[in-house]
């Protein structure tokens, strides 16, 4: 064998080895998405309850704060004289303190960072509601249904500003 031929052969048995080496960049190299979220292909997936190009907004802190606005059940406005509250549970989701102005408490699940759910949960007062919300700047606003007691049911929507 000539020693051109085994220059050759060497060099292209080198290219075959280091070119994939060469051409494979690392997309999460540089992307750091915390404690919160994994880098997949150079962008962060997060967790659940979590959003941001770095996982660092935790959806529950959105909700977070002191509202008042008002529910309209059956055609009659009634207008919150005192706040409702919501407060953090976990991440993705809250408590709702004053929920329609019933003086009660509401736990309900944040889905997609901006969206409230709540299905049969029972308040302390037996009360049982069914809903959903979104959350748009400062502003919650959906529509619940309240079961009481005596099995009598009321259609609501509402709208809550901080």
């Amino acid at each position: 064998m000539s020693k051109k031929l085994f220059y050759f052969i060497a060099l292209l048995g080198a290219m075959v080895v280091f070119a994939p080496a060469c051409g494979d960049s690392d997309p999460c190299k540089d992307v750091d998405c915390g404690v919160n979220g994994t880098c997949f292909e150079g962008v962060c997936a997060c967790n659940d309850g979590f959003e941001g190009d770095a996982c660092e907004i935790e959806w529950a802190a959105k909700f977070v704060g002191s509202y008042l606005g008002s529910d309209i059940c059956a055609g009659v406005t009634y207008n919150l004289t005192k706040p409702a509250v919501v407060t953090r549970v976990t991440e993705s989701s809250v408590r709702i303190s004053n929920f329609g102005g019933f003086d009660s408490l509401l736990d309900a699940n944040i889905e997609d960072g901006n969206k409230l759910t709540f299905t049969n949960y029972t308040d302390p007062a037996s009360r049982k509601f069914t809903g959903t919300a979104q959350i748009n700047g400062n502003t919650i606003s959906g529509s619940y249904t309240v079961t009481y007691s005596d099995n009598t049911t009321e259609s609501c929507t509402f709208t809550y500003t901080k």
